[in-house]
């Protein structure tokens, strides 16, 4: 009888401690909920809280980058997605508005495709294929022939490197060098 009572009140802790532990996480994900849509309100641009109250954004994201380019609307999209979501508008932009962002972020999104980009300075984009590969390294020479000084690090050390274009020590270099002076000496 004690055997069974003791049993009983095991498994009804056991259920409780569960019980808790569900109701805590719920409790937990809720409030992470609300404080990100307070966040993404109150922290970030006004561009980008104007175009989400907006049910269909599909012609504010034509208006504002393709027949007219809001820079700051364009920053603010690429600030809170991924640059998976936000590929096709960094293609448009790059190419209609010839931004450095955009087209950086092009290359990005094409390396970010291997996950183990996302940890490192110098994505390997060994992985794609070889238009694919082309099509990244065009879209991340724009970006250096704009002046992006992250563009120019990663061509300068592709170039030091060999790595998917022919080995030019001297180009590398001068990229590089450059990197580090628009970067304010950041780059190295």
């Amino acid at each position: 009888m004690k055997r069974k009572l003791f049993l009983s009140i095991a498994l009804s802790l056991i259920v409780l401690v569960i019980a808790l532990k569900y109701y805590t996480d719920y409790v937990t994900n809720s409030a992470v909920r609300e404080y990100e849509k307070k966040y993404v309100a109150e922290f970030n641009d006004t561009h980008l809280t104007e175009a989400q109250s907006e049910y269909d954004l599909n012609p504010k994201f034509k208006e504002r980058l393709i027949d007219k380019f809001d820079k700051n609307f364009y920053d603010s999209i690429v600030k809170v997605d991924t640059y998976d979501n936000v590929l096709i508008y960094s293609i448009i932009v790059s190419n209609k508005w010839n931004y450095s962002e955009a087209s950086l972020n092009v290359f990005m999104a094409l390396a970010g495709l291997d996950k183990k980009n996302s940890s490192t300075s110098l994505p390997e984009i060994d992985f794609l294929d070889e238009e694919s590969r082309k099509m990244a390294l065009h879209y991340l020479e724009k970006a250096s022939d704009k002046e992006h000084p992250n563009a120019k690090y990663i061509l300068g050390k592709y170039y030091l490197e060999g790595k998917y274009l022919a080995k030019n020590a001297t180009l590398g270099n001068s990229l590089l060098q450059e990197a580090k002076k628009l970067s304010g000496g950041i780059l190295e």
